[in-house]
């Protein structure tokens, strides 16, 4: 199932949270934990705020909860750039999280390494032929790029892997990503926009051809799951009115 919510700006974090939170209680109370792939960026840093509040944090056991990295920067963990750090600062140090239910990738590691190091995490903790997530975060680039899958690049054709290092060509960098089939193996996907800056893109995407080498965001179809757009009015600013998925 897919659908599109379109908040405005000062209630967008609001939905989010409460979106996370329905996801969370549902898959506690039916399977006894959650598991949830964060996404990087500045677009989430807010719900991680509103998330590590005291009236928030109580509202989830989160010795249940288990936290993973959608992708992250090939940088040290106490780097600024990196998701991690970003994520600590803002939300693990503030809730009751167990050491141990936070799998971050060993970015200490060289790409290729941390790459096949985090897909054996993955592998030890899910069973099966993919990762079934619970909830996957995913934010969007200008560019049309999602988790660290870019235009064109050379992880976006790989389809036995959970999670690889991708290199992408339009920035000359290496980064570390599930792959579009592990992302598209989870039971919630909810990609977060917000912001007049992206609005083109998300028209493109959404009522433009269909190309997703030069738009990776259009490999995101849940195989057996829910697929959410959460974007505030500005992002939306350029769809047709009553727009709908």
């Amino acid at each position: 199932m897919q659908k599109i919510i379109i908040q405005e700006s000062q209630t967008w974090t609001q939905m989010a949270v409460s979106l996370f939170l329905e996801i969370a209680t549902e898959a506690i109370e039916r399977r006894g934990a959650v598991s949830v792939a964060l996404s990087g960026g500045s677009t989430p840093e807010p719900i991680y705020r509103a998330l590590s509040k005291d009236s928030v944090q109580k509202k989830i056991d989160w010795r249940k909860m288990h936290l993973f990295w959608g992708d992250e920067r090939n940088v040290p963990p106490n780097h600024t750039d990196s998701n991690f750090h970003m994520v600590n600062q803002l939300l693990l140090k503030n809730i009751p999280i167990p050491a141990d239910n936070v799998h971050r990738v060993l970015t200490e590691l060289d790409v290729v390494a941390a790459a096949e190091a985090y897909e054996m995490e993955l592998k030890r903790f899910f069973p099966g032929d993919w990762p079934r997530f619970d909830l996957v975060l995913l934010g969007m680039g200008a560019d049309g790029h999602t988790a660290s899958l870019f235009p064109y690049s050379d992880g976006l054709q790989v389809e036995d892997r959970w999670f690889i290092s991708n290199f992408a060509l339009n920035r000359k960098i290496w980064r570390l990503t599930l792959t579009k089939k592990a992302i598209n193996a989870a039971r919630n996907i909810i990609i977060m926009i917000n912001g007049a800056e992206k609005a083109s893109m998300v028209a493109e995407v959404l009522k433009g051809e269909d190309n997703p080498q030069e738009k990776p965001i259009q490999f995101i179809k849940p195989t057996d799951g829910q697929l959410i757009w959460l974007l505030d009015e500005q992002v939306a600013s350029k769809l047709p009115s009553g727009f709908s998925l």
